[in-house]
C-alpha cells in the first residue's frame, strides 16, 4: 500500500477530517469536552460506509484509544468484555 492505509481506510468518512475529534488531546479533558468531541466523531462515523469494518478492526487489534467505528475505548472494552463472558 503506497500510502500505508488498509483498503477499507481509503473509504472512511473520517479520512481528511481533523483527528482532534477522534482522539483525546494531550492534556486533561473535562467530561463535557470529551462528550462534545466524541459526539462530533460519532456523527462522522454514523455516515461512514466502512463503519463496521473499522469497528471490527479496532476490536480485533484491541485499539486502546480514540473513536473507531462509532465507539470510544470504553464502549469497545464493554463489547470485548461481553464477548469474553459469553465465550466462557
Amino acid at each position: 500500500m503506497e500510502d500505508g492505509l488498509a483498503g477499507w481506510q481509503r473509504f472512511a468518512a473520517c479520512r481528511g477530517e481533523d483527528s482532534v475529534y477522534f482522539f483525546a488531546p494531550g492534556y486533561f479533558e473535562k467530561r463535557g469536552e470529551k462528550l462534545a468531541r466524541e459526539a462530533v466523531a460519532k456523527r462522522i462515523c454514523a455516515t461512514c460506509p466502512v463503519r463496521q469494518t473499522c469497528l471490527d478492526h479496532a476490536l480485533r487489534t484491541r485499539e486502546g484509544h480514540g473513536v473507531w467505528g462509532g465507539l470510544n475505548e470504553t464502549e469497545r472494552r464493554a463489547i470485548l468484555k461481553e464477548r469474553a463472558r459469553e465465550a466462557s
